[in-house]
């Protein structure tokens, strides 16, 4: 249950550092600007109207998120209904993001429903889907877009939605900022930032380095990032060329056993773990008006990424791992502008091609000596074409001036992963050539009686081929804790797909208040689990007939002028199995007495790590024209823990985190301070099951991750 004192704080804090502004300009109230957002496609292009737009939608702009202090981007985005946290790994840059039931995780083996975009760019790694949020730009986005839903544009493994990041560019006033910051738990994070345009040419290029001790033992983090782009803007040309460079060394303490965490929550029960990857991500986008009413967008890129991974395993041997990727491709894609039967029509129509070559050697490392495990190269071909349709159905339907758009698209996917096992000894090869199609539809209207009120409903569907990871272990003769062992799969194991359906409301009752509702509902059919079925001894992934999320969202957001800006923010997620199904879990269950053991799922178990019910809100106080006091706080629901699929254990408790932050900006010179938790609540955001110790018979116990104890981050900023 809720603590009574905790929600009192909560709503009468009703905060958010993450979105601290500067002030507007006098007067008793503000207009809120009107919302744009991209279109269904993830190239650069003019923005639609949201009233075009049938698909829950957030913007942050890049003033909200440099303001906010958040450290990752991941921060940023829990803000925003219905966004979760869930810090598997124990470090502040790699917690899982999910919303509406799907995850983005770096987490491998963990089922991925989100995709991530950087300039057009899907950066969901190709070993496993999985997301690196630690390579990702945080300090160069000049804006993130959530969409939420299976898109066209955005293709393949976007079930539960997209998160598409736009990075900065220089503009004609010529920046140079320098920041430094620092506090608890030894954390220093240092950026410098040039920007500017000469002539139809413009720069931008900037570095970052952040360090920390960690609050838990053996818990260090280093970022450090490059980023730079050179633009080109003229007659109708808009041209990029960006690149990054990336290298972190990330201590993962992971998570505890109850009985050790209520002894001492610092602790590091597997000492020595760590993710140390390097990035080189090269882009090219290309912006082109063809005609007055047709424009080309086109994209390339080259991304290479190498990782060291060091895993201490409790009940095997440690494991070193290797992963070398290198990714190209490009996608093209033509906008058409024009009236059709005396009405606005908007026709995007777009086609991609990737290719990915991931090798990976995963060695083992034991009392006596190291041994290779794995040796596997996997060539994979990703092509796509879509089809998007823009249309103003009626004006003037039901009222004067009110509009009916109808959006309507269509895309295919195909995909073939190419593996070749180079270590076949102790297990069957796993070598073997797997082809993935599916073609995606989408139906979309929005109504819109005024300006100042509009509708939306949506059909959609959705595809997820099986990973390299799913593909190598989908066989019971599988031993899999990670990419380490694997069969090829028989019979082959079958794509992800969902059905997806949502009606929304957006509102602006007033000028300055604005309010957006969505119902939703996500039908997955083939999902895909880890098994273990009796008699195995070990797991392996097989589709499970269907789940299902489904539930609500609400945001409301106020401006007050020279008072507040106010957001509140609601949502309400199930997320449950809608099939019987036998699943593995390191659980003890009755009659087993192995590692591994078998649970019986019924239809309308919850999945776990994923809360009912989630609120935040936020108020930005401007206290003066120069100085802001944000507040803010944020609920998380109960939650089933990993591993207890069929829902007889205790789950995570709810908790309640309370923000504080002040900012101070003074002609070139800004200062802030943030404390999050502010109450210091001991909290998880997640739970697993595991041995308690390497010796035989060690017993099972719940394994919970400590959040952080409160904090403070302290900085100052400076524009020459």
């Amino acid at each position: 249950m809720i603590r009574v004192p905790a929600v009192a704080a909560l709503l009468a804090l009703a905060a958010g550092p993450a979105l601290a502004q500067t002030p507007p300009p006098s007067g008793p109230i503000v207009e809120l600007p009107a919302v744009q957002v991209v279109a269904p496609t993830r190239l650069p292009g003019d923005p639609l109207p949201s009233s075009s737009v049938p698909a829950f939608v957030d913007v942050i702009s890049g003033s909200e998120l440099r303001a906010s202090g958040a450290l990752t981007v991941q921060e940023v985005l829990r803000a925003l209904p219905g966004v979760t946290l869930n810090d598997e790994q124990g470090n502040a840059v790699q917690p899982t993001v999910s919303f509406r039931g799907f995850q983005a995780t770096s987490v491998t083996g963990v089922p991925q429903g989100i995709s991530v975009f950087v300039d057009g760019v899907r950066v969901n790694e190709p070993t496993v889907e999985e997301i690196n949020f630690d390579l990702l730009p945080l300090d160069d986005v000049e804006r993130i877009e959530i969409i939420r839903g299976p898109t066209a544009a955005f293709g393949r493994n976007t079930l539960g939605g997209a998160v598409n990041i736009i990075t900065r560019r220089g503009t004609p006033v010529r920046e140079i900022e320098a920041d430094a910051e620092g506090g608890s738990f030894g954390r220093q994070r240092y950026r410098a930032r040039l920007g500017g345009a000469e002539g139809p040419l413009d720069y931008y290029v900037s570095g970052t380095l952040f360090k920390e001790d960690g609050w838990r033992d053996v818990s260090e983090s280093r970022i450090g990032k490059v980023f730079g782009k050179i633009g080109l803007q003229r007659a109708g040309t808009d041209l990029t060329l960006s690149y990054q460079h990336a290298e972190n060394r990330i201590e993962q303490p992971g998570s505890l056993p109850l009985s050790e965490l209520r002894r001492d929550r610092t602790q590091n029960f597997t000492g020595g773990d760590f993710f140390k990857p390097v990035l080189n991500f090269g882009t090219v986008n290309l912006g082109q008006e063809l005609s007055e009413h047709v424009a080309l967008a086109a994209n390339a890129f080259v991304r290479g990424l190498t990782v060291e991974q060091f895993n201490a395993n409790l009940v095997a041997e440690n494991t070193r791992s290797f992963f070398d990727t290198v990714t190209a491709g490009g996608t093209l894609q033509l906008t058409h502008q024009a009236e059709l039967f005396g009405r606005k029509n908007r026709l995007v129509g777009g086609v991609e091609f990737v290719h990915s070559d991931v090798k990976v050697r995963v060695l083992e490392e034991g009392d006596d000596g190291v041994e290779l495990d794995s040796k596997l190269r996997d060539e994979s071909h990703a092509f796509g074409v879509y089809l998007e349709d823009t249309f103003d159905l009626a004006n003037g339907l039901l009222l004067t001036g009110d509009r009916l758009v109808l959006t309507a698209g269509v895309r295919y996917d195909w995909l073939r992963h190419d593996i070749r096992d180079r270590v076949l000894r102790r297990r069957p090869s796993a070598s073997q050539v797997s082809t993935f199609d599916q073609a995606s539809p989408r139906i979309g209207l929005n109504y819109n009686p005024t300006p100042a009120l509009g509708f939306y409903s949506v059909y959609g569907e959705g595809f997820r081929a099986p990973s390299f990871l799913e593909l190598t272990c989908a066989s019971p003769a599988a031993v899999c804790p990670g990419l380490q062992a694997g069969v090829a799969p028989d019979p082959p194991i079958d794509p992800v797909r969902v059905r997806h359906y949502e009606i929304g409301m957006r509102s602006r009752p007033l000028p300055w208040l604005q309010a957006d509702v969505a119902l939703f509902r996500t039908d997955v059919i083939d999902d895909i689990f880890p098994v273990s079925p009796t008699g195995t001894v070990g797991l392996f992934f097989q589709n499970v007939g269907e789940t299902r999320r489904q539930g609500a969202e609400i945001g409301l957001r106020a401006a007050i002028r020279r008072v507040a800006d106010v957001y509140v923010n609601y949502a309400y997620t199930e997320a449950t199995f809608q099939d019987d199904v036998a699943l593995g879990t390191p659980r003890q269950t009755a009659g087993c007495t192995t590692a591994l053991c078998t649970q019986l799922v019924r239809k309308g178990d919850d999945l776990p790590l994923i809360p009912n019910h989630r609120l935040n809100a936020g108020v930005d106080v401007h206290l003066t024209s120069w100085l802001t006091l944000s507040l803010g706080g944020r609920y998380v629901g109960t939650q089933r823990v990993r591993g207890d699929e069929e829902n007889v254990e205790r789950k995570l408790a709810d908790y309640v985190v309370v923000s504080a932050g002040l900012r101070a900006t003074v002609r070139d010179l800004t200062a802030h301070v943030w404390i999050d938790n502010a109450f210091d609540e001991r909290y998880e955001t997640f739970g697993t099951f595991a041995p308690n110790g390497r010796r035989p018979g060690a017993p099972i116990e719940r394994f919970l991750t400590p959040a952080p104890p409160i904090n403070v981050l302290g900085g100052l900023s400076y524009r020459f």
